[in-house]
């Protein structure tokens, strides 16, 4: 009996062990539930649309009804002389840019992958739709053009022209976001050229320091497009088609046989509204 008695209580305490360190299943929790959202994720639309170049219906009557008074005068002086021009649209969407992204009577332009980095648009449909889930102060890549084999750019600034020509050059816009107290998104995107082959360099941040695979790129600080979009609001940026060999030129024109220009929107779907977005809410003081 004393055996016995040992291996019932030897039995009850592996019991009591394997309940307090399994795994505990709660009602209506699935391990397979699809993850939430960070509650300071935001999403970003991003449209491409290519048409023909110089055609005057995109490259007049559209901007007529674009905002590009938004932007400081340096600044799209600056972005004129290279090529670029960038403006906003709040409230309803003009009619040309409609028909560009074939809102009515078509098919919903195609829509592919998430992420933190926007693929190629080159070899792609007339409108092409992603989406980018993006956390503040982080850095996204929305990559605007193909691979140049050679890339001669010219670069105006303050009345001087400058040359360069890189190797296995391709447009990229580095996008990052910063909610407002208002409830708006401050929007930053920064053209770069990146080019040649990948290579290996030390990169330094938050007391550590690691070896990172990149390719060398040119970063236009100088061209920096900021802008405070609310909800629904949209970044329109294109090219000025009387720029060629301009920066703004090689980031929005592809050639496949017949030369064609592109625009990017970026509109601002969505954000989580929480603590973050909302100012505090008053305190109420007993009387």
């Amino acid at each position: 009996m004393p055996y016995v008695r040992r291996q019932i209580v030897l039995l009850l305490a592996m019991s009591a062990i394997a309940g307090c360190n399994g795994p505990a299943l709660h009602k209506g929790k699935s391990p397979l539930a699809p993850a939430r959202m960070s509650s300071d994720s935001i999403v970003l639309e991003m449209f491409f649309v290519r048409f023909p170049f110089g055609d005057p219906a995109v490259n007049e009557k559209l901007w007529e009804e674009i905002d590009e008074q938004q932007f400081a005068p340096d600044l799209r002086e600056r972005l004129t002389r290279n090529g670029f021009r960038v403006g906003l649209v709040e409230g309803h969407i003009p009619v040309e840019l409609s028909k560009l992204l074939e809102l009515s009577d078509q098919p919903p332009p195609r829509e592919e992958g998430d992420g933190s980095k926007v693929e190629d648009f080159s070899d792609q449909p007339r409108v092409v739709h992603r989406r980018l889930q993006i956390r503040p102060g982080r850095r996204g890549e929305i990559i605007a053009s193909g691979v140049y084999d050679q890339l001669p750019v010219l670069l105006c600034d303050s009345g001087r022209l400058s040359g360069q020509t890189y190797n296995r050059a391709q447009g990229i816009f580095e996008v990052k976001t910063y909610p407002q107290p208002d409830g708006r998104v401050r929007l930053e995107l920064v053209p770069e050229l990146h080019h040649d082959q990948p290579r290996q360099r030390w990169v330094g941040g938050q007391g550590m320091i690691r070896l990172e695979a990149g390719r060398p790129k040119q970063v236009y600080d100088e061209m920096t497009m900021p802008a405070k979009l609310a909800p629904g609001a949209m970044l329109v940026l294109g090219s000025l088609s009387n720029r060629p060999g301009s920066l703004g030129h090689h980031f929005f024109t592809e050639d496949d046989g017949r030369l064609e220009q592109k625009l990017l929107i970026v509109r601002l779907a969505q954000t989580q509204q929480d603590g973050l977005f909302n100012p505090p809410e008053p305190l109420e003081l007993d009387e």
